[in-house]
């Protein structure tokens, strides 16, 4: 098994989750739309607010960053924040460059307390014999003030709306058809100074040179989010909101079908032992 590859796809996997949970945050921050400042913060921070009391949403994502060669990812699944943020979702395996763990092209990914899971074929032999999860602490990719970030109580996909007020240069672009729901889309700038906790989270994924967020969000008839576009410095993050409310309880798998890989992906792939 190619430990080295391995690790890198993993790694990359981790930063893709990293910009999709850390930097809505600040890129929720950064919508909305053409009339009174006082109206625009009202709509948006309502809508942040219902979406956050659902709990959950189905969700499809597709990220773009210079660390995975500029090679998009995408993600399809859902996310929970109600009891702490998780999330479940399948993804190419070609996306992450491991197609050697698994023979139906497609890895199981689980975020839940601040650990990263990917489901694999079990292996005969090497460092991951016998085991069908690869699991990776947040900390070795984004730090331990990232993952903090990433795991605070604010950090959902949703949560940045309620920081609206530091947005620059807002317009309302219009209305548009998101999979079926009519939205009116808005646009908006945010200075990663004003992101508050989330700036460990986005300055370990988008880098120090970073200063803003563009960011993108429509809200569709019933004042919920049906997608979020944002681009910080190389890296895009693009999400729809199939659909909020959605009951899943994301769990942890078994500890003894799981092997820990952080040491190696912080020890640069290479695996002990």
């Amino acid at each position: 098994m190619k430990t080295a590859k391995t690790a890198a796809g993993i790694a990359a996997a981790l930063i893709v989750a990293a910009g999709a949970s850390g930097c809505s945050i600040g890129s929720s921050v950064g919508k909305q739309a053409a009339d009174s400042a006082q109206t625009l913060v009202a709509t948006l921070t309502k809508a942040s607010d219902e979406a956050s009391k659902a709990g959950s949403a189905e969700v499809k994502m597709t990220v773009t960053m210079p660390e995975n060669g500029g090679k998009p990812v995408q993600m399809n699944g859902v996310y929970s924040w109600g009891n702490g943020l998780a999330m479940e979702a399948e993804m190419p395996a070609k996306d992450l460059e491991m197609e050697d763990l698994v023979a139906d092209g497609t890895i199981t990914y689980r975020l839940v307390q601040g650990a990263y899971y990917y489901g694999i074929d079990p292996a005969p032999d090497g460092p991951f014999k016998g085991k069908s999860w690869l699991k990776l602490d947040a900390s070795a990719v984004l730090g331990e003030k990232g993952a903090a970030a990433m795991n605070s109580g604010n950090n959902d996909p949703t949560a940045g709306l309620k920081s609206l007020k530091w947005a620059s240069d807002v317009t309302k672009v219009g209305t548009e058809d998101v999979n079926g729901k009519k939205s009116v889309h808005y646009h908006a700038t945010v200075p990663t100074s004003k992101m508050g906790d989330a700036a460990a989270t986005f300055g370990a994924v988008a880098g120090s040179g970073v200063t803003e967020l563009v960011a993108d969000i429509w809200v569709d008839e019933k004042g919920m989010p049906s997608r979020l576009n944002q681009t910080f410095g190389g890296s895009t993050i693009n999400v729809d909101f199939l659909s909020f409310g959605v009951a899943k309880d994301i769990a942890a798998p078994p500890a003894a079908d799981t092997a820990d890989i952080t040491d190696m992906v912080k020890n640069g792939g290479a695996a002990k032992g």
